[in-house]
């Protein structure tokens, strides 16, 4: 296992004593600020356990003999059944014989370098292949890049020209996109969303969106739209777990924002039904438990806003100790300036009221 999960599973029952009000998801958080404020030389005996661990799962993976029916990890080998293909298979939504959409420099970059970076750097994940390859194009020299996108602008022009040059079939479009008629396949419809309904919660890659797009935009100007999900996609796999707890933590809080506002959305909802019906002539008999009705509703809705409310308070709480936390550490590594201390403890600087003469 990694350093972190050793940490953590170390530190599980210690931090529940401590804070036996968290729930899951508060104390997981807790646990990460935790280690992030860690000492070095903590850290360090750690990662040496984390490095034992390692060492240890290759000794035995190099003695292990698998039973017949698992590979040499231990894992189950399910040989593929013949009806998964038939139904993984869908319907092309494009012609095989339509030519091929044109590539911008930063992609053909990318396929053309692709198989030697994995050689350069064999243990590179996708996600870190993607972002090295993203600063290796960012390093290259003007000469070198003029040299792509002349490439690019060509194989533009050779789309250009095979695309008025090419006859679409029966069912599909002058690009060769497949032309559904409505009548042949009946969409289901949508009921009309309420104006007034709370905005769902946002995902934490959404967040990421909103800082990767403009920086994107600026490196390559003429991007299409379906190589900018590529490329926002890349760049968010080779984010390491701390440059994605910004946007996690913004996705939890927006989750929290959610559940409130569909609390009221709900109280508003059956207030407006409530007032609704007070036209509608309610027997004498049945008009005292229908108020009463009305009022248990309110109440255990008021109830469960509290529990939200609460629990947002906590959450916010917790991250005011973590930022006070991280700004203790900051204090306690600065460096020590002579001529900061003299300069702020100058006679000068001393109030008059406040100076006395020596005897």
């Amino acid at each position: 296992m990694s350093a972190y999960l050793l940490y953590q599973n170390g530190m599980r029952n210690q931090f529940k004593a401590q804070n036996p009000g968290m729930t899951f998801g508060q104390l997981s958080k807790y646990t990460s600020a935790m280690y992030s404020e860690m000492q070095p030389a903590e850290k360090e005996a750690w990662n040496a356990q984390a490095g034992a661990d390692k060492a240890r799962y290759l000794h035995e993976l190099t003695i292990y003999v698998p039973q017949p029916g698992f590979d040499c990890r231990g894992d189950a080998i399910i040989p593929p059944l013949a009806d998964d293909k038939k139904k993984k298979r869908r319907k092309q939504d494009r012609d095989p014989n339509a030519p091929k959409r044109s590539v911008p420099a930063y992609l053909l970059y990318q396929n053309a370098m692709r198989n030697q970076f994995k050689a350069d750097n064999p243990g590179m994940t996708f996600g870190q292949l993607s972002k090295y390859t993203s600063h290796m194009y960012k390093a290259i020299t003007p000469e070198q890049k003029y040299v792509w996108e002349q490439k690019a602008l060509e194989d533009k022009t050779r789309y250009g020209v095979e695309i008025t040059q090419y006859v679409p079939p029966p069912g599909y479009d002058a690009k060769g996109n497949i032309v559904v008629s409505a009548l042949a396949k009946k969409r289901r419809r949508k009921p009309p969303k309420d104006p007034l309904a709370p905005k769902r919660a946002r995902g934490s890659y959404v967040f990421f969106t909103y800082d990767a797009r403009p920086p994107i935009f600026q490196e390559f100007p003429n991007i299409k739209f379906i190589d900018l999900g590529h490329v926002m996609g890349e760049r968010w796999r080779a984010l390491t777990p701390e440059q994605k707890r910004k946007y996690e933590d913004l996705a939890a809080q927006d989750k929290i924002r959610f559940a409130l506002e569909l609390e009221q959305y709900k109280i508003n909802q059956l207030s407006r039904t409530v007032e609704e019906a007070g036209s509608v002539h309610v027997a004498e008999g049945d008009n005292g438990n229908a108020h009463l009705t009305y009022q248990q509703q309110i109440l255990q809705q008021d109830q469960q806003q509290q529990l939200y409310l609460q629990e947002y308070e906590q959450q916010k709480l917790l991250q005011q100790q973590q930022e006070y936390q991280q700004e203790q550490h900051e204090l306690q590594h600065q460096e020590y300036d002579p001529n900061q201390h003299e300069q702020i403890y100058a006679p000068n600087s001393v109030p008059s009221s406040l100076q006395f003469e020596m005897t």
